[in-house]
């Protein structure tokens, strides 16, 4: 019997006729009875027979976010789904998605008038992508959505979508929805051999569709793997999951941040919350913002490569009689070397300083520093972590190099125990990181003639498994104590 899910229902009757291998409670003992589940941090599946205002199954939803459970349906999905109309700005996005869906195979026929769509999971696979869209909205056990024909072929508008209590579904829907219902419990990072009850919970803010994300899925899944044995459960959260935030104990952001985008939103509200979060929003702000750390850096009288601020009056031809060609340009807030160019003539940084400037009131001039490589040092709570060798793409002066079409080239990496890192180009970086804060930076440096200098501090380095903890085995685990550490105080 597996324990990590629990099953709650007004009538225990009606989980048995599913067969699930899970622990079961009455919807009445799990809100009247909290303590039959203390020193436990369960995930709830609420399938009361009715989700209404005030209901059992309403308050065990309540309850269950209060008592720090994760729980499906939260309450805000029973507010919004039951008894209420969708705003039109959400229902006409579902529309398209499905129309989307459809036109990929029309010959199958239209939109059924009756969708069920059980955790995400629809049986008729050409909406598969529109139920699953739907379930990061609204994170239900059973959403049924009605559709209506609009007078145009192949056209039509969403009626109703409504959550739905399990035993209201049809044979054939009742089966499938035992299929979703064991595949949605079995979908998680959680190594199956384990048996450490999770003391606590982090979230995980990630898009496996970002190409160039600062940590693909495989070492997110090697994290949960160690930080399992501890007692500490990582589990994946996406854009769609901002209501669900405050079901979790912390917040790692495992997206490329902006102010602009839903990462700070999401670091704003772990915050609030009280939660411990990687990347906090003040960091964020700092770094994402190369003025700013200009600034820093040298007031700190830290050495970086020598820097000018333009704007529109900026007279360019002092700037390239102080930097000499060729000039590296850079937008306040570009990341993965994107918003970096090079000017080597004057007519090249007029056109580029015409185009950021089209964006942004400022951009920075930089003097060209020649490398065979980047130093990357990752600095967590005003120490280091790992040291690693960037190695620039082939035939390219950065490290990343964005063809047409979306696609990039990366050179490749070397990565170096602490401890064998020459002293300085750590000593260097790990200053420059504590005018920052006390999270978790990536510290991008040059070594020149003059030592090291300071190029960069990122608030959302990039931490891949084989990559920057290839010499430093301990790096995830130092990563999970950081948090630990705040959770625990």
């Amino acid at each position: 019997m597996r324990y990590d899910w629990i099953l709650i229902a007004d009538d225990l009757r009606d989980l048995a006729a599913l067969g699930a291998p899970f622990r079961m409670m009455t919807t009445r003992d799990y809100v009247l009875q909290p303590k039959l589940l203390s020193g436990s941090r369960p995930k709830i599946i609420n399938l009361a027979r009715n989700y209404n205002y005030q209901t059992d199954g309403y308050y065990a939803s309540l309850l269950g976010e209060a008592r720090g459970h994760r729980v499906v349906p939260t309450v805000e999905t029973l507010l919004d789904l039951y008894d209420r109309e969708i705003p039109d700005d959400t229902a006409s996005i579902l529309e398209e998605l499905l129309h989307k869906d459809l036109n990929k195979n029309p010959a199958k026929g239209p939109v059924p008038e009756r969708l069920v769509v059980c955790f995400g999971e629809v049986e008729d696979e050409r909406f598969r992508k529109f139920g699953r869209q739907l379930f990061d909205w609204y994170r239900a056990p059973v959403v049924i959505v009605t559709t209506t024909a609009n007078g145009s072929p192949g056209k039509f508008k969403i009626k109703r979508i409504r959550i739905t209590p399990f035993t209201k579904l049809e044979d054939e829907e009742l089966d499938f929805f035992v299929k979703s219902l064991t595949a949605y419990t079995g979908r998680t990072w959680k190594s199956p051999k384990a048996r450490v009850v999770p003391k606590w919970s982090i979230a995980v803010l990630h898009d496996p569709n970002e190409k160039l994300a600062p940590s693909n899925l495989e070492s997110l899944e090697h994290w949960a793997r160690l930080a399992e044995k501890d007692g500490v459960e990582i589990e994946p959260i996406s854009r769609r999951d901002f209501n669900r935030l405050g079901e979790f104990d912390a917040l790692m952001i495992r997206e490329t941040t902006s102010i602009k985008n839903h990462t700070y939103r999401f670091a704003r509200k772990a915050v609030a919350e009280g939660m411990p979060v990687i990347d906090d929003p003040i960091s964020m702000i700092r770094c994402t913002n190369k003025v700013y750390l200009w600034e820093r850096l040298v007031g700190a009288g830290l050495p970086a490569p020598e820097t000018m601020i333009i704007q529109d009056k900026t007279d360019l031809e002092d700037v390239a009689d102080r930097l000499n060609f060729p000039v590296v340009l850079k937008i306040p807030d570009g990341s993965f070397s994107r918003g970096i160019r090079k000017a080597s003539s004057m007519q090249e940084l007029r056109e580029i300083v015409a185009q950021f400037l089209e964006d942004s009131d400022l951009c920075i001039a930089q003097k060209f520093v020649p490398t065979e490589f980047d130093w990357r040092v990752g600095v967590l709570d005003r120490r280091p972590l790992f040291v690693c060798q960037y190695k620039m793409a082939r035939g390219h002066w950065q490290i990343i190099k964005h063809q047409e079409g979306g696609e990039s080239v990366e050179g490749g990496h070397k990565s170096i125990p602490v401890a064998e890192a020459p002293p300085d180009v750590v000593d260097v970086a790990v200053r420059a990181a504590n005018l920052i804060g006390d999270g978790f930076y990536g510290v991008d440096l040059k070594s020149g003639p003059d030592g090291p200098m300071v190029i960069e501090v990122n608030d959302n380095p990039n931490l891949e498994h084989g990559v920057e903890d290839e010499a430093d085995r301990d790096v995830w685990n130092k990563l999970t104590e950081w948090f630990v550490k705040r959770l625990s105080a």
